[in-house]
């Protein structure tokens, strides 16, 4: 069998181990965004391509919104299929699949640099089921992303060494497209100097000519850039609109770093009990634990590696920034990346810490051969020496923590277990007298390393009742799916969620989830078909923020909301809001009937041009009347007179679906008609087939001037960054695919 499948059909075990319990009970994963944030918002999508069209605007959240823009929607991810089953099954059947495609990667990458199969297996299994990795489920576009690092790394090492570009293409668009452009971009750029570097090492190359290795390196990522165009440039264009790069704080960028307290958990993993992400733990991470023998076998991992040690050195570099940048302020690079403008726009430096991972995974499978074939010969004995001490320091690190580690049995037996089996190993040495381990002594290791991770790392995917997740919440009961109006979910703002879940007596993870759930956090609003006005997306629409903001900052919300076609209010808190009606309550969340909305067409009387703060200095007065003044942030063209008020306009909605908007229009005179969802330069405007201009009106809603009669008003959404993209990726998927049926280049030139 050879050492990727193997390793895909070890990260499947794993798998096992560590979702099995959770399917047989009838559960679900439901720590961090995978509950109430990943999976409506995946399987929404699934739902989406279903119908038979590519879901490029979701109108149920923001007023609408940008969806395949998003990223972290992954529209055009291949990897999202498993959404397609229902219930439960496809975010299981997902992790499972990322965990097969992790271990896979791995075990390619270490056979390619040399190492025995047992060690390239070692390997993935160190990867695919440490806790770093594993933790990253929860917030599942950075899980899916890191699943193809080896891939990534190894296409990389393949580019360098002259045996093609396809392999770095492939991985890194397809880690693009999981979700998290942070990490695949920076894998890319690191797995290429990484391989750079590491070029002459190559065996049989005798070291590739520089420029050439810079070349094929550069032709691969510039494929994966082509291959993603298609979801790339709407991403890129929505970051520029919403001003994500220049609004995040420095505060918000360095939120939750790895902590002092989660690097004991390397040697020792932690009692369930303490993997909360409560205070002193990194907040993106519930656990970093590998175990004690997996960190033996890293430290012998440069022995395994004798032939590369300009690899080894690069590879200790790749895993020190990580760590440093995983640490924030602490690690001292964090800052200095955000004050430098590397960082700005990214949230959360934990995850940073899956590049220490990678290496440490690395080093592992490669200890493997380290320790049976020699680790212990002649002038290694000091390094011998000095990995035992630094290995009894990291598990005193641990065991010495009596208020974190009592009672945690399987801590100490895995300590107890790797002393063993280092005995067993160093004994089956002596007998060789200096010949190789016999095959078993590596079986054994692996076995040792790959069993005990379901229990390490299985905190990190502690369910919930999927069945409590798939019905519908109480609160939402009596609203159908795509009746009239939108609802403002109070809970879309974090600190607001973070005060309703933290209000309950007890905070397990069962609580947290479910008074989410309850009061429709995250994109929960998906599952039962509910518009509203928020959207848990970091990349919010400034505009429709500021709109409603208004209301905040002296404007009044009943007016503001009726704007924005608000018929309910879901809170857990009470509100003041003026004409409020209490409708229903339950599981402690209350929902408000609110008095009037605008509907989803609105003609003012009176169109004026303003500039933005003069129309949210217009908002946030107590009198503003929405039918009296619709403001337009530029005219293209001659704006309509003020109307009389003897005239009359009316508007019927013929079609109302994602990506199109077919109104009937009847007026006794021109006027501005305002469309209460939210404006994107993707969208088009037509009358009777004739395009007009699309205008931004009262901020942030859509604008039309309609002439007097009995018309029809088409509205599409079909942005040029998409259409741009998609020839982009088909070109480039063309080349791939010639890249694929040529084979193997010709052997590249030698110095």
């Amino acid at each position: 069998m050879k050492a990727p499948l193997a390793g895909a059909l070890l990260g499947l075990g794993l798998a096992g181990g560590l979702l099995l319990p959770a399917a047989v009970a009838g559960g679900i994963p439901a720590r961090g965004d995978l509950a109430d944030f990943f999976w409506p918002m995946k399987a929404h999508t699934a739902a989406r391509w279903a119908g038979g069209k590519v879901p490029l605007w979701n109108p149920l959240s923001a007023c609408g919104e940008p969806w395949l823009a998003q990223l972290q929607t992954g529209v055009l991810y291949p990897g999202d299929v498993p959404f397609f089953l229902p219930g439960a099954a496809g975010p299981m059947v997902a992790i499972a699949l990322h965990l097969a495609v992790a271990g896979a990667g791995m075990a390619a990458w270490l056979t390619a640099l040399g190492r025995s199969r047992i060690a390239a297996v070692t390997g993935a299994a160190v990867y695919a089921g440490g806790g770093a990795f594993v933790s990253l489920v929860l917030v599942y576009n950075n899980f899916a992303t890191a699943a193809y690092l080896p891939w990534v790394f190894l296409g990389a090492q393949r580019a360098a060494g002259g045996r093609g570009v396809a392999t770095l293409g492939a991985s890194l668009a397809l880690a693009f497209l999981a979700g998290e452009p942070a990490l695949a971009v920076a894998g890319g750029m690191a797995a290429a100097l990484l391989a750079f570097a590491a070029r002459r090492e190559e065996p049989g190359l005798g070291g590739v000519l520089r420029g050439r290795a810079a070349r094929r390196l550069a032709a691969g990522l510039l494929l994966a850039a082509g291959i993603s165009a298609a979801a790339a440039l709407p991403f890129a264009e929505l970051v520029r609109e919403t001003g994500r790069i220049s609004n995040v704080t420095r505060g918000e960028a360095l939120a939750r770093p790895v902590s002092v307290s989660d690097l004991a958990d390397l040697a020792v993993p932690p009692p369930a009990a303490l993997t909360g992400g409560g205070t002193g733990r990194g907040g993106y991470l519930v656990t970093l634990a590998l175990g004690p023998l997996a960190l033996v076998l890293a430290a012998a991992g440069p022995a395994g590696l004798e032939d590369r040690r300009r690899f080894v050195a690069g590879l200790v570099a790749l895993a020190g920034v990580g760590f440093l940048v995983a640490l924030g302020d602490r690690g001292g690079l964090s800052g200095l990346l955000w004050e430098t403008g590397l960082l700005r726009g990214l949230r959360f430096p934990a995850r940073w810490i899956v590049f220490s991972h990678l290496a440490l995974a690395v080093l592992a499978g490669c200890g493997v051969d380290g320790w049976r074939d020699g680790f212990f010969d002649g002038r290694r004995r000091l390094f011998a020496g000095a990995t035992l001490a630094l290995a009894a320091g990291l598990f005193a690190a641990g065991l010495l923590e009596p208020a974190r580690r009592s009672g945690d049995g399987v801590a100490r037996a895995s300590v107890a277990l790797a002393a063993a089996l280092g005995g067993v190993v160093a004994l089956a040495r002596r007998r060789t007298g200096g010949a190789p381990s016999p095959p078993w002594t590596g079986r054994l290791l692996l076995a040792a390393v790959a069993v005990p991770l379901p229990w390490f790392a299985a905190a990190a995917l502690a369910a919930v009742p999927a069945a409590e997740l798939l019905a519908k919440p109480r609160i939402a009961e009596g609203l159908s799916a795509g009746g009239p109006g939108r609802a403002f979910v109070a809970v879309h703002d974090s600190h607001l969620l973070a005060r309703f879940v933290g209000a309950a007596e007890d905070r397990r993870l069962v609580t947290s989830a479910r008074r989410a759930h309850a009061a429709l956090a995250g994109y929960g609003n998906l599952r039962v078909g509910l518009a509203t006005t928020g959207t848990a997306s970091p990349l919010e629409n400034p505009r429709r923020a500021r709109l409603l903001g208004a209301a905040l900052d002296g404007g009044s919300a009943a007016i503001l909301f009726g704007l924005a076609d608000v018929r309910h209010v879901i809170t857990p808190f009470a509100t003041t809001i003026p004409g409020a009606v209490l409708a229903a309550r339950a599981d402690g969340v209350l929902r408000y009937a609110l008095p009037s909305a605008a509907g989803r067409v609105l003609f003012v009387r009176e169109a004026r041009v303003a500039s933005d703060d003069e129309v949210f200095e217009a908002l946030r007065r107590p009198g503003f009347d929405p039918e009296a003044v619709g403001f337009v942030a530029a005219a293209r063209g001659p704006l309509p007179p003020a109307r009389a008020r003897t005239g009359f306009s009316m508007a019927r909605v013929r079609r109302d679906e994602p990506e199109l908007l077919e109104i009937a229009t009847s007026t006794s005179e021109p006027a501005l008609a305002i469309l209460t969802r939210s404006w994107d330069r993707g969208w088009r405007a037509a009358i009777d087939g004739r395009e007009v201009p699309l205008l931004r009106a009262d901020l942030a809603f859509q604008g039309v001037v309609v002439p007097s009669g009995e018309h029809v008003l088409l509205l599409t959404y079909a942005p040029a960054s998409f259409r741009a993209g998609v020839l982009v990726s088909g070109l480039s998927l063309a080349v791939l695919a010639a890249l694929v049926l040529a084979g193997r280049p010709p052997t590249p030139e030698r110095r």
